[in-house]
């Protein structure tokens, strides 16, 4: 006999281990909730990647703006995005609303909005080059706005989901193996592209149907996140004036210190990779000849296979290891020594991409787990702010990941618009037109500029302390504060 979240007594005896189980002990997640959460970031990123990743290329190659407008003007809408995420998020901590529904608000109808927008970026609407970024800004503008909501409401949800970081730590696992599921999907668009030309679909009509599948379907797929319940003692915010709440949160260290390590860590894919296949790459295997797109599918599936399935044992090895924090440091000590060994071994012949492939996949496994620790560590900082404060910031604090990741993706945007528009870039030359500084460029940019970002990453994220102990005391304090408000309520 045992006691779920409602309070009911029941003797039913399904194993946790069962995806689709309903019960679970009071302050724990039941599976079927956690799987419909995960499947939801699953959709959620769906739509993100399919926008972080493709349109600036969209952009270049699609509607032919010259890459270092669109390296600033999609630089610009990120920093757009980074503005507006503290306020979106200052706007949720301060807002009243009923224990238990401080984010499901913005979980059930916000997605059908944000899915048409998305659809709508991946639209040639057969205008000028100026009528075209005028339209694409609103476009933006409009689909982020809705997009902070959403995002901060879902991301948030995980620190309000149960009151046991260890738990957390596995619902991060599995919302990060959901958002790996998306990257999943979307390494499919390099496939598909590479087999446009037999498909007999025009590259415009193509992005449009991504924009549709992955943006607007995405999106629909997100709306499972309403199945969630927040389960943490909710606490009445007190108002205060907007500039003050952000001042607090110098207070919290180990919150600065992870958000300074991500932006830090920009130069982690500022070029994507789509140039170095596209331009760069061609395997003939048995006398078949496989194009640059076609390959970089099989690079992406080969090199995340053992991340994948690694990813369903991250919370066993942060045990073993000694925390989540001790997961980051070594993802990304390994990172660059793979990604060095990888660069000097080249990838001109079929040889030397396997020997590159094994290096990387075995780099990736801790490198794929960065998120899941990542996401746990912030929750431990908003533990360890109500700690000190009294006051739970689940708003302003995913706010600020989101406005790093923002910042972060801005100075990505810009970077490449610069490197690109510096190589003398032009998609109209097509696939041997270009200069031989561009094609001299993409292997080093493709291999060793992550290898940097995880260099400048591990320099603000080593000066985290945030040991067991504090961890526990943390729990435990929190965990009678939170007791004693219930019994509070209660007389």
């Amino acid at each position: 006999m045992r006691t779920t979240q409602s309070g009911q007594q029941t003797d039913k005896k399904t194993p946790r281990w069962w995806i689709f189980s309903k019960y679970a002990e009071e302050g724990y997640v039941p599976n079927r909730e956690l799987f419909a959460y995960a499947t939801a970031l699953t959709g959620q990123n769906m739509a993100y990647l399919i926008v972080s990743q493709w349109l600036f290329y969209f952009c270049t190659d699609v509607l032919s703006i010259p890459a270092t407008k669109v390296g600033f003007l999609t630089g610009f809408t990120r920093i757009w995005d980074a503005v507006n995420d503290p306020v979106v998020g200052t706007l949720i901590d301060r807002r009243k609303c009923q224990p238990g529904r401080k984010l499901h608000p913005y979980l059930g109808k916000l997605p059908i909005f944000i899915g048409v927008l998305t659809a709508l970026m991946f639209m040639d609407f057969g205008v000028t080059e100026t009528a075209a970024i005028v339209i694409l800004l609103c476009v933006y503008i409009a689909w982020d706005f809705t997009y902070s909501f959403q995002d901060v409401a879902l991301w948030g949800m995980m620190s309000l989901i149960s009151p046991h970081p260890h738990e957390r730590s596995r619902v991060s696992q599995w919302l990060n193996i959901g958002v790996g599921a998306a990257w999943g999907l979307i390494s499919l668009v390099p496939l598909i592209m590479g087999k446009r030309e037999a498909l007999g679909i025009s590259e415009k009509l193509l992005f449009l149907c991504f924009g549709i599948v992955f943006g607007f379907g995405g999106e629909m797929l997100s709306i499972l996140a309403y199945k969630t319940k927040e389960r943490v003692t909710f606490t009445a915010p007190k108002q205060e004036p907007f500039f003050k709440q952000l001042a607090e949160l110098r207070h919290n260290k180990m919150l600065l210190l992870l958000l300074l390590a991500q932006i830090l860590n920009f130069l982690n894919g500022a070029i994507a990779p789509i140039y170095f296949f596209k331009y760069c790459v061609t395997l003939e295997i048995s006398g078949k000849v496989y194009n640059g797109e076609t390959v970089q599918f099989y690079y992406g599936i080969f090199t995340s296979v053992l991340s994948t399935v690694s990813m369903f044992f991250a919370v066993k090895l942060a045990d073993k290891i000694g925390g989540m924090r001790n997961v980051v440091v070594i993802a990304q000590l390994m990172n660059i020594g793979c990604r060095l060994a990888a660069y000097f071994v080249g990838f001109d012949t079929l040889p030397q991409m396997i020997a590159v492939i094994l290096i990387i996949s075995i780099s990736s496994v801790p490198v794929n787990m960065v998120g899941i620790a990542q996401r746990a560590l912030l929750c431990d900082a908003i533990d360890y702010a109500e700690w000190r404060t009294g006051k739970r910031t689940e708003g302003i604090s995913n706010s600020l990941q989101n406005l790093t990741n923002k910042l972060t993706d801005a100075l990505k945007l810009i970077t490449s618009g610069l490197v690109l528009g510096w190589l003398a870039y032009d998609d109209t030359l097509g696939l041997t037109g270009q200069t031989q500084a561009f094609y001299d460029a993409q292997w080093p940019l493709f291999m060793l500029l992550p290898a940097l970002g995880s260099l400048l990453y591990l320099i603000p994220f080593l000066c985290i302390r945030y040991t067991k102990a504090q961890k526990a005391q943390v729990e435990k304090d929190l965990q009678e504060r939170h007791a004693q408000k219930n019994e509070e309520k209660e007389a």
